[in-house]
């Protein structure tokens, strides 16, 4: 029999419903395949700090959205942590903060993941809509840049079948 190829999955995190299905997604594959998890979310301080420097978010206010943000992080982490020990997984949790796609693949590097997982667009609007973007820009530049494969999950009943699983 050959040897699974795919050894290490990196799961982003970042509150949406659709990155919770991504990782319930990644959990029942990883329970399947034998492969190691990690869930990161990325704490957006680029773009804080941008809306600061241009008197779009007032200074004072920075440390608390920041702090927040860091809370919510580690909210959706323990959440899908929860899932996974439910599964009889263990798996790597991280916070990361900075430039949301640039971080999403140095934590792919650092973990020497051999596929990224993203959530995609599951708010249920017609997937032929011009107006409908599947993916963010950010989410975009890591399918880009990434140096593994990504996949994309849209499956948005995915939670029906991670309770049966």
């Amino acid at each position: 029999m050959a040897k699974g190829f795919i050894k290490k999955v990196l799961v982003a995190i970042n509150g949406r419903q659709s990155s919770i299905q991504a990782a319930m997604y990644a959990i029942m594959m990883a329970k399947t395949y034998n492969i190691s998890l990690k869930f990161v979310y990325v704490v957006d301080t680029a773009t804080i700090k941008f809306l600061s420097m241009n008197k779009l978010l007032v200074t004072e206010e920075k440390g608390d959205f920041e702090e927040k943000l860091r809370e919510g992080g580690k909210h959706y982490l323990n959440y899908v942590s929860m899932l996974a020990s439910t599964k009889g997984l263990t798996c790597q949790t991280e916070l990361r903060e900075g430039g949301v796609f640039s971080e999403i693949l140095k934590a792919s590097q650092d973990f020497q993941a051999d596929m990224i997982i993203l959530g995609g667009n599951s708010d249920g609007k017609s997937k032929h809509s011009y107006k409908e973007q599947v993916m963010s820009k950010d989410e975009n530049a890591v399918l880009s840049h990434a140096n593994c494969p990504v996949l994309v999950v849209q499956k948005p009943d995915i939670e029906k079948l991670f309770k049966i699983f």
